[in-house]
């Protein structure tokens, strides 16, 4: 059942996500008879419209459909002011915090900056 489910909502999903594509795939499987009988300019061979101009105006007609506006949340809506956690009375003896003790850094390396090691090659 859950698996049934989850595929039902997969296949809503890529619905949903050919949605926008959806006037284009459509131009492209019926082209010739866009161009034949809803073609706007068949009087202008000229312009070679194709049914450009009918998928131009589909394209239009699903954007003023769904506006693209973004969301936005208004915090007039939900007036919640700013609370001091740490003022409430007995959270410090419920929860005690131990204060950590800090671990001095100590050099416990040398570095030799005048080792003569590397002795090069007497010249000849």
């Amino acid at each position: 059942m859950h698996k049934f489910t989850a595929l039902c909502f997969a296949f809503l999903y890529m619905i949903a996500m050919l949605r926008p594509v959806q006037p284009y795939i459509e131009y492209v499987l019926n082209q010739d008879y866009i161009a034949e009988f809803l073609c706007v300019n068949k009087d202008k061979p000229k312009l070679q419209c194709n049914g450009k101009c009918h998928l131009a105006k589909q394209i239009e007609k699903q954007q003023e459909n769904t506006p693209l506006t973004s969301l936005s949340i208004s915090l007039e809506n939900y007036p919640i002011g700013f609370v001091s956690i740490f003022k409430i009375e007995g959270l410090n003896n419920l929860l005690p915090l131990k204060k950590l003790e800090c671990i001095p850094y100590h050099i416990l390396y040398h570095f030799n900056y005048n080792s003569s090691t590397f002795q090069p090659p007497d010249a000849v």
